[in-house]
């Protein structure tokens, strides 16, 4: 039997296209979370809209991991691009996740996470690279890097340069790099699959509304791609 991946997103639009292919669907409400276990693809998964945010993230994961026996972890969802030639529909997969609001300087460099001591958690390499070579697969144009979270939705064009040049992150979005952690702490895989809903500029209100439903149905693609072949 293979092992049971758990598959997170944010919002309802970023699981909303999973769901409803399960087979063997149950349901199981923990808190405000309603975890959906099932055979995806003939993959056995657990799916979840945790809720925006890396609390709500972390916290999702967490039970994925401990409740369900989740022994990998793929973020699903929709990020605003920082690298200037990303665009809407653009595809980023995480190579390693920095928090950008984590700040305990002057004691460490900015985002430095306590007790674990470093500021870019990795992610699991073969998962990645599954999970460009399906976005690739699909037709879709694909960059591999750091992806930053925080509890913050981008949109001024200065604080973007910021996180950009800081961290060296190609997208920004507001879970990835606290599942990262999560599955880091707990010692499971995990894959951070990211499409470009807006440039998280000074456009973004205008931007994200018309792109991300659809950004999201792509990256849905990617991940039942993804999942054939972790």
């Amino acid at each position: 039997m293979s092992e049971r991946i758990g598959i997170i997103g944010a919002m309802e639009s970023e699981v909303t296209t999973l769901i409803p292919a399960l087979t063997d669907h149950a349901e199981t409400k923990i808190g405000i979370v309603v975890y959906h276990t099932g055979k995806l693809d003939g993959r056995d998964v657990v799916i979840a809209r945790s809720g925006a945010g890396k609390v709500n993230a972390a916290l999702t994961a967490a039970e994925m991991i401990r409740t369900f026996g989740a022994k990998a972890i793929v973020n699903t969802g929709v990020a605003g691009g920082l690298e200037e030639t990303l665009n809407p529909e653009d595809a980023v997969i995480a190579t390693d996740l920095v928090q950008h609001d984590y700040d305990t300087t002057p004691f460490d460099p900015p985002g430095c996470i306590s007790g674990i001591g470093q500021v870019k958690i990795p992610v699991d390499p073969a998962m990645a690279s599954a999970a460009a070579k399906a976005a690739r697969e699909l037709g879709i144009r694909v960059l591999e890097g750091t992806v930053a979270s925080g509890d913050q939705f981008i949109s001024d064009g200065k604080k973007k340069e910021w996180i950009r040049d800081t961290f060296g992150a190609l997208a920004c979005e507001m879970e990835g790099a606290a599942i990262a952690q999560a599955c880091y702490l707990l010692g499971v895989r995990c894959a951070v699959i990211r499409t470009v809903s807006d440039r998280a500029d000074g456009t973004a209100d205008v931007d994200f509304p018309k792109f991300a439903a659809h950004a999201a149905a792509l990256n849905a693609k990617i991940v039942r791609r993804t999942l054939q072949s972790v």
